[in-house]
Order: C-alpha cells, then structure tokens, then sequence
C-alpha cells in the first residue's frame, strides 16, 4: 500500500499511527474483523460509539484503537464492512437533551449543552445585554507598552477557544506580542464589575470575568499568513485549566451541518465608526452573500476564496471589524428537541481595510469543513 510511518494526534488523544495515503484501504477493525480505512463520518459503527449518551471508556477505546491514518488532516478510522458513506459528520457533537445539565455526559469531546443564553437582548441595538453571547473570548497579549485585547475566540467546551489562526501567527502581529491569557465573561473592557439598570431594583451585575492561561496554541497546519487568499485560518486556545460553566460563561456549538441561514450575527469588541475598541460588547447582523458574489468581488484583487470559506455582509456600514477577528460568525438552528441555540458557523477573517465598505463583504473560515481537524486537536 505504499504506507509510511509518522506521529500524529489522533481523534481522542495523542498516538503513534501509520498515515495511509487515500482511502478505502483494507484495515483489520481493533476486534479482528475486515473492514476499510474511511474517514470517521463514512462509519456509522463508530460514531454510534462516540455518539452514545452513555458511552464508556471501553467505547472512546475503541474508536481510538481504530485509528488507520489520515487524509490530509482528516482523521481516518477501520470501518467493518459492510458500511453506509452518508452519515452526517456532527452526529459526532454529542449535542443531545439532558435532564441534568450534562452531568451524564461522560467524557464528551464537545459539551451537550451549548449554544444557550439567559436573559432577553436588547433587540434593534448594536449593545448587547449582560448575559448574551456567553461563549465570547478576548486574547489578551503582552506587548512592550502593556496588555493589549486584540482578537477574540469562541468558548466550545471547557477547556479550548476556536479563534482566528492569523491572531496567532499574523503577518501584522508584531514579534515583540506574546499572547498568554484569554478573558472569559467579558462585557465592558473598562470596568472591574460589569452591571446594568434593571429597572426600579437598581443595579444588575454579571460575574467578574475570568482570565485563564493558555496552554497550547494549536495553528491549522496548512495556514499560510502571507496568502491573501486566507484559507485555513482557524487555529485552537488550550485553556491551562478547565472553566466551570456560569450564566456568564457558556459554551457555542459547533456546526452539525453544512446549511447556512440566510443572516448571520456577529459579536465582539472591535472597532466602531467613532473609536479603536468598544468599551462593551457589540453586536451586528450580517446577511450571506453568495459565493460566486464574492468571487466577483475578491477574483479582481487577486484573492481566490475556497469552499471553506464563508462572505456575508452587504457593505451597508454593518460588518466585523478590527478586533473581532477570530471571533464566531453565529446562526440560530432548531435542534430536534425543539431547542434553538446559537451554532459558530464561522470564524472572522478577513475584510476590506475600512469595515463595513459598500459592495465588499467580509470573509470567514467556514467551521463545518474543518469540523475533522477540531475534533483530531481536542484532548482531555
């Protein structure tokens, strides 16, 4: 089969395994039966393994000892024959009701209960309310005048930030910045106790927020800082410990399809039409613009857009900006419980140097392509 031998990271943790160059080679399953090396959403099998609310070790053992390789950096896995090809990747996000907040979810590589907020927003304004967007992250970086939050990242369980791979290794970002901690339950970057009114009962306040070290930094092996086309630019934050949960303190979820809403919303604390940085959280909605829209846009200026990547905003003054980058492009999906909850679709990326300008949409790294190289990162 032309095989060779290296080390890699696996689905669930670190191991070393043979790299088959393709698919649908023949494999020998962990339990003696024949089957092919596909990738992991091709084999129903292991994903119920993964899948189960009541999965054990014996399971996650399992689906590791399966491992057969990769194709690029998709995690390949030896499916027993007979198999069925069209199983939805996000069945593998272990996103199912419970009747006890997760607590009977053993081990999940990605939280049950994720996408919720508490509270009511603050509806036809760009500030947003205390308790909305809990899974916003900022990156705070030591500079030689001082700490500075410049990009921001998506909570996705209790221990990992999904942001922007150029927050992390940029052409623009200075070699003299150190990204070391993230801010977790931020509302307002000025003040030490974030509250609000709350009617004729005074004052509400939020948690303070929680400020966690970073472990590992885990850039996409394929992203390039010097391409102005941008692919693959989505990078994960290890958290030096695991985060409790909090109505402040939330995780997103991660796509379970491919499907796009027709708007999107976008949340950070970028800048705005009058300063360099918000005080408060913002937020804005973004329509889709279709790809072939974009290319006409973009093709011109000598950037080439690939499937894994996703342009919204119609240039009317509303758009992400300077700051948000590597924050989520969120979308509300109905789940078959009957729950809406906010899906980080995509990651902000790139746009045109003045935010929000007439006919140039902005770009962002499409989550659900890259849905295999998450999963291959996370680790307990």
């Amino acid at each position: 089969m032309g095989c060779q031998i290296t080390c890699a990271l696996i689905l669930l943790s670190g191991v070393v395994l043979s790299v088959v160059n393709g698919v649908h080679n023949s494999c020998t399953t962990p339990d003696g039966r024949r089957g092919d090396c596909l990738n992991l959403r091709q084999c129903p099998e292991l994903i119920t393994h993964l899948s189960a609310i009541d999965r054990s070790q014996a399971d996650i053992d399992f689906v590791r000892q399966s491992q057969c390789g990769f194709h690029g950096h998709d995690p390949l896995v030896c499916c027993a024959s007979p198999h069925i090809s069209a199983v939805p990747l996000q069945q593998i996000n272990t996103d199912r009701p419970s009747t006890n907040n997760g607590a009977d979810n053993k081990n999940p590589l990605l939280p049950e209960q994720c996408g919720n907020q508490e509270g009511q927003r603050i509806f036809g304004g760009l500030r947003t309310d205390l308790y909305d967007y809990p899974w916003m992250a900022l990156l705070e970086y030591d500079t030689p005048n001082g700490r500075k939050l410049i990009c921001g990242g998506a909570l996705i369980n209790n221990r990992y930030v999904m942001t922007a791979a150029h927050c992390l290794k940029g052409r623009s970002l200075p070699s003299t910045w150190r990204l070391n901690r993230i801010r977790l339950g931020e509302y307002n970057i000025e003040t030490a106790r974030d509250c609000i009114p709350d009617g004729d009962t005074g004052m509400f306040c939020a948690d303070p927020p929680v400020v966690v070290g970073i472990e590992q930094q885990i850039v996409h092996e394929d992203y390039n800082p010097h391409n102005g086309d941008q692919r693959y630019d989505i990078a994960l934050l290890r958290l030096s410990r695991d985060v409790s949960f909090t109505s402040f303190i939330k995780p997103i979820c991660l796509p379970r399809t491919s499907k796009l809403e027709s708007k999107f919303r976008v949340a950070g604390w970028g800048r705005t039409e009058l300063r360099s940085q918000s005080e408060v959280k913002l937020q804005v909605t973004v329509p889709l613009v279709q790809a072939f829209q974009c290319h006409q846009v973009y093709q011109p200026l000598g950037i080439f857009l690939g499937d894994g990547q996703i342009c919204a905003g119609n240039g009317d003054g509303r758009d992400s900006c300077t700051g948000d980058s590597g924050g989520p492009l969120m979308q509300q999906n109905r789940y078959p419980n009957g729950d809406i909850r906010w899906n980080a679709v995509g990651i902000v990326s790139f746009g045109p140097k003045n935010c929000g300008r007439n006919g140039i949409p902005g770009v962002y790294t499409k989550v659900y392509n890259y849905m295999p190289w998450i999963l291959s990162k996370l680790r307990r």
